[in-house]
Parts: C-alpha cells; sequence; structure tokens
C-alpha cells in the first residue's frame, strides 16, 4: 500500500510540475497588483484591469479576448517563454484570455 501511495505522489508531482501556470499583473511591467495562479489548461479566465503576464514553468500559448468570456476580437501572443513579462498593449481593452 505504501509503495502505491508514494507511486501516486510521484506521478502526481510529476504533473505538477510539467503544467504551464499563468500569472496577470495590473501594472505594465508584471508589477502592480498580482493576480491568483491559474493552469494554462484551455480555460477561460478573467483578465479585467490586467496589462501584463508572465508564463510560468514551460512555454504558453496565449490568446487575450476584447470581451468577458473569451469572446469577441482575438489577439494571439504565441508561444511565450517561461518567466518572461509580456506587456499587453492590444490598443483595446482584454477582458478575457485563454492559455494552453
Amino acid at each position: 500500500m505504501c509503495f502505491t501511495l508514494s507511486l501516486l505522489a510521484a506521478v502526481l508531482f510529476a504533473i505538477q510540475v510539467n503544467a504551464q501556470d499563468f500569472i496577470a499583473w495590473s501594472g505594465n511591467d508584471c508589477d502592480g497588483s498580482e493576480g491568483l495562479e491559474v493552469a494554462c489548461d484551455g480555460t477561460c479566465f478573467d483578465f479585467s484591469n490586467r496589462h501584463s503576464f508572465e508564463v510560468l514553468n514551460a512555454e504558453g500559448f496565449v490568446t487575450l479576448f476584447e470581451g468577458a468570456d473569451c469572446t469577441g476580437e482575438s489577439f494571439d501572443f504565441g508561444a511565450e517563454t517561461p518567466g518572461e513579462c509580456i506587456n499587453v498593449n492590444t490598443g483595446t481593452n482584454i477582458q478575457s484570455f485563454i492559455c494552453t
């Protein structure tokens, strides 16, 4: 039983280490108010009042949306390098995003 629990814990840790995470910031240079760290799993998240973001752990493909719930005009930010701060300057107010 201990072997099974240890194996399960190791697998879950490996999955977590390889996951991409996303953090959005209120400032232009990943400064100001820090948002929650969310998984880059294709889920639509709120980006209101945010002006920069950072993908952690691995490359993440980020799409920002003008509308809430990932609707309206979209802006692709490509495969972002882990730990690099990306300033969002699209000329419009971004309301939501998807990271994969």
